[in-house]
């Protein structure tokens, strides 16, 4: 009854947004409900602790440890995004039916992003990918500028074409199966099945299903797409954005991973190497010579999402722990430097790394949590990506693969400084005159989206609940297994 629950908040909020009842009291109830998703999420987490998984319809509806940490950081993310939308849309200009719309489109993407890791039948699980594509259009294009607009066609082409891609792939891996004599076509049916399935199909599909999906992840050299989108989208929609890049894809793939690698002699693991590896130094480089602090994020989510595969591509349980830890690291810290960010638009009324100067002696305030969220962000000790990245490191570096996780250190240092400088650049040094302008105000909506998304990245930096760091074991534990 949970997972239908999880599903039918959305859908709740959705139908109170589009009635006429006044956007206040859509906006309140839209924040209720997304608190009871939350609940739930904690809910069926604490369940899975106890028991591998939780099954509502065997052939639909079905969660394991690994989806229950990618609904949490879903919900806790979608949370917070709608409290900051919330105050986004008090100081926009939009009109009234336009900021309605804003919100059954920002509840239908939340809707389409809680069924990834709820659904058991892998051709719903892109169907629900898919949906997240569609849906995100309207946001990224919320602006209704020339740029906007365009940002959000090259968006939706080119996700769409991965789609189709991604979809080709399920269907050769469907044909796998049916050689195989399979006709459960659920995680479970893939595992179950994959030591009979042809090597050569399998090899084939998972490397369209992996550009597919890595389109959307916008993985390197996948990600044409991402600059125009970023740049353009409004500050929550960025943030989910990531938390979909960086969360539910690699959610996706790792479980796609597990379910072929009793396939004997499969490369998919070398693929999936190849493309983490290239996307965490890839983005490294870009985010050395990005010129817009909404893009510098952006490429960091890129980076962290390769870290993720890349540990997650090794055959070890303990670098997989390490991996899924650095999803959860990253899944928390994004939402709040996307926050910062927009609350640095809001004081500064500036994108360009250039433009921005002397934040805290313009914004005490602003420019401390800035520096905050920008520092978990980099990797800075003690917060919870720095712990995470050094899980990674440390168990990685002893296995036989160490070379690679060489390199993971060589990207994660030129991350690490040019996020720092990034940051320090736009923190410090000599304020501009203020121009003769009205002061620039911050909605309360806002702040507390920030502040409720800082405190679990600081908290976690220092202490892991045993609860999590069990549902970490498990997690690691179902995709060496390959069973949900």
């Amino acid at each position: 009854m949970l997972l239908v629950l999880t599903l039918l908040l959305p859908l709740l909020a959705i139908g109170i947004t589009a009635s006429p009842v006044p956007r206040t009291v859509a906006e309140t109830t839209a924040v209720i409900l997304a608190i009871g998703n939350v609940v739930i999420a904690l809910v069926m987490a604490a369940r899975l602790t106890g028991s591998g998984t939780l099954t509502t319809a065997p052939a639909w509806l079905s969660i394991n440890s690994f989806g229950a940490i990618t609904l949490l950081l879903e919900t806790f993310g979608a949370l917070t995004a709608l409290l900051f939308s919330i105050g986004y849309l008090r100081i926009h200009a939009a009109s009234n039916g336009h900021k309605r719309r804003y919100l059954i489109w920002l509840n239908l993407f939340f809707l389409a992003l809680y069924a990834v890791p709820l659904l058991n039948e892998i051709a719903m699980v892109w169907l629900a990918l898919t949906l997240t594509t569609l849906f995100s259009v309207f946001l990224v294009s919320f602006e209704r500028t020339p740029a906007a607009l365009e940002a959000g066609w090259k968006y939706a082409v080119l996700t769409i074409l991965g789609a189709a891609l991604a979809l080709l792939g399920i269907l050769l891996l469907y044909w796998a199966l049916s050689l195989a004599g399979a006709t459960d076509f659920t995680w479970n049916g893939l595992a179950g099945a994959a030591a009979k399935m042809p090597v050569r199909v399998v090899d084939l599909a998972f490397l369209l299903m992996l550009v597919g999906f890595g389109t959307k992840a916008a993985l390197i050299p996948l990600h044409a797409w991402l600059p125009d989108a970023y740049s353009q989208a409004p500050f929550p929609v960025c943030a989910m954005l990531s938390i979909l890049e960086s969360v539910a894809i690699p959610y996706v793939i790792l479980r796609i991973l597990a379910g072929t690698q009793a396939v004997v002699g499969n490369h998919d693991r070398a693929w999936l190497l190849a493309f983490g590896l290239v996307s965490a130094g890839g983005a490294a480089l870009l985010i050395l010579q990005t010129h817009e602090y909404k893009r510098l994020f952006a490429y960091s989510t890129i980076e962290n999402a390769g870290i993720i595969l890349t540990a997650g591509a090794m055959n070890s349980v303990h670098v997989q722990q390490a991996a899924i830890w650095q999803m959860i690291a990253h899944g928390l810290t994004k939402p709040a430097c996307f926050f910062a960010a927009g609350m640095v638009f809001m004081v500064m009324g500036k994108y360009r790394i250039t433009e921005v100067r002397g934040l805290l002696g313009r914004s005490w305030s602003v420019g401390a949590v800035f520096m905050l969220a920008g520092l978990t962000l980099a990797g800075a000790p003690p917060f919870s990506l720095f712990l995470s990245e050094l899980a990674i490191l440390k168990t990685g570096l002893v296995g036989r693969q160490a070379w690679v996780f060489m390199l993971l250190a060589v990207f994660m240092i030129i991350s690490f400084c040019g996020i720092t400088y990034h940051l320090f650049r736009m923190v410090l040094g000599q304020a501009p005159a203020p121009a003769h302008e009205p002061p620039r105000t911050i909605p309360g909506s806002c702040r507390w989206a920030l502040l409720l998304a800082l405190a679990p990245v600081v908290l976690i930096g220092w202490f892991m609940p045993a609860a999590l760091h069990h549902l970490i074991r498990q997690s690691a534990a179902a995709l060496r297994g390959g069973a949900p």
